[in-house]
């Protein structure tokens, strides 16, 4: 989300601070996303509640550059930074609450602690998001999920609660558009997600998560710094089985390496930047579709 860019100054910093919101300046994104790259924001505000968030909204509308944050789990910072201001949801965005066999989350959860609300309360439905990073928030934005047997965030959503132009709507599923790792959301701040679900056996449900994290540990990366599937699938296609049988297992340019464990995952090996990854992303588009005759669509969001 992009606004024109004013500098913040002085006695709007004082008032967000009064509201209980943290403001760093010039803060290295690369602390903030899984990648671990990215240059300064000019500033980093972490918003706490509705109240805060309403206030910098009306103070930055239609004029300062924006990016509402989740985890930083899919998004790939410029090595410049951001010239703007970097939003994170925090405190009463990360908290939920349970009736019956609904769940009532903050856009900014975590979706591992979702899942642990889930267990705790022996409901059912979500067990396929274990091990995918990030939060709520960000998974339904970009509808996360596996695809298999309809596997998407979105077939339990119930209701959505966003704010958008200033204004706070309840939104049901049946009023979005979701497709594959994607939504109609782009101009939207998702503050809550109301989720309906099925009772369950507490110990069926702890099977399914630790199955599908055992998976996941085996195919993916997750000792190494990454952002996740770095392509979308093509229809008909597996990407990460594509750029194997591409050669690209293991290229490396800088210190940006397609991983060998998965193809479609490029890995921080230590001190990579945004340039080594956009480099490895157009060599993979380039030999996928020289080889295959396929063209691969970037999953991650690159954020300059």
């Amino acid at each position: 989300m992009e606004k024109r860019r004013r500098i913040i100054d002085y006695n709007l910093i004082k008032i967000l601070s009064s509201l209980g919101c943290k403001i760093l300046r010039d803060e290295l994104l690369l602390k903030h996303c899984s990648f671990k790259i990215g240059g300064p924001a000019d500033f980093f505000i972490e918003i706490p509640n509705e109240c805060a968030l309403l206030e910098f909204l009306k103070i930055v509308s239609g004029f300062d550059k924006y990016y509402i944050l989740g985890k930083g789990t899919n998004v790939l910072f410029s090595d410049e930074g951001y010239r703007g201001i970097v939003v994170y949801l925090t405190e009463d965005f990360k908290k939920s609450y349970v009736f019956e066999n609904q769940i009532s989350c903050g856009g900014g959860m975590l979706i591992s602690d979702l899942l642990k609300t889930t267990l705790k309360n022996n409901l059912t439905g979500l067990e396929y998001l274990a091990g995918i990073p990030g939060t709520v928030g960000g998974a339904v934005y970009g509808n996360a999920g596996t695809g298999i047997k309809n596997e998407w965030i979105s077939t339990s959503i119930n209701s959505i609660e966003i704010y958008k132009n200033l204004e706070k709507q309840l939104i049901s599923k049946e009023k979005i558009r979701f497709g594959y790792r994607e939504s109609e959301l782009e101009d939207c701040i998702i503050t809550k997600v109301n989720f309906s679900l099925e009772r369950s056996i507490k110990n069926d449900s702890l099977e399914k998560i630790c199955k599908n994290m055992q998976k996941r540990l085996k195919t993916q990366p997750f000792n190494m710094p990454n952002a996740g599937s770095i392509f979308k699938n093509p229809s008909g296609f597996n990407a990460g089985k594509l750029i194997e049988y591409a050669g690209l297992k293991g290229k490396r340019i800088g210190f940006a390496q397609v991983s060998e464990l998965h193809g479609n995952f490029i890995i921080n090996r230590g001190g990579a930047i945004a340039k080594d990854v956009l480099y490895l992303i157009d060599l993979i588009k380039e030999k996928v579709k020289e080889k295959f005759n396929v063209n691969l669509e970037t999953e991650i969001k690159m954020i300059r």
